[in-house]
């Protein structure tokens, strides 16, 4: 797509793509029952160097119960070949000493406005590319037969397209 001298469907590809996500994790001490939380934990080995710096992985999971342990509630999906999905639900118990940090996820705003001016804009750029390209002479004009009016038609399902992106 090119407006003017600028091309802009790479820049809003890696905007859409840099706001995929409309959350945000923020660090707390105890999070609350039913939140969505990920836990960093140290993972150790027999082999690991003691001057080496420890390493963590990562787990998501919504909180079921907070006190001297922590209790998680996962879920993990496997695909073996094209149409085979294995989904296990697991509850993870980790003590106070094996959790590093504790992330809650929350939803962000300023995220999701940005996100869907980029959608808007893009779709904005795009309608408009197309009007111009059938007005100014497209593959549409047939030599010798009167062209009809240039105009763009924007259907329901294409708003609740572009509804539903920017909810999400």
């Amino acid at each position: 797509m090119r407006i003017g001298n600028v091309r802009w469907l790479p820049v809003l590809m890696l905007a859409g793509t840099v706001l995929s996500g409309c959350h945000n994790y923020r660090v707390v001490e105890t999070p609350s029952i039913g939140s969505i939380v990920r836990v960093r934990v140290p993972v150790t080995s027999a082999l690991d160097r003691p001057n080496a710096a420890s390493q963590t992985a990562s787990l998501e999971g919504q909180v079921v119960s907070v006190g001297e342990t922590l209790l998680l509630a996962t879920k993990s999906i496997r695909t073996y070949g094209a149409y085979r999905e294995i989904v296990q639900f697991d509850t993870i118990s980790l003590s106070a000493e094996q959790v590093s940090v504790i992330e809650v996820r929350e939803f962000s705003s300023t995220k999701s406005v940005v996100l869907g001016v980029v959608i808007t804009a893009g779709a904005l750029a795009a309608g408009i590319s197309a009007f111009n390209s059938t007005k100014n002479g497209g593959d549409l004009v047939t030599p010798g037969l009167p062209q009809p009016e240039s105009a763009i038609v924007v259907s329901s399902s294409l708003i609740s397209m572009i509804w539903g992106l920017i909810g999400t």
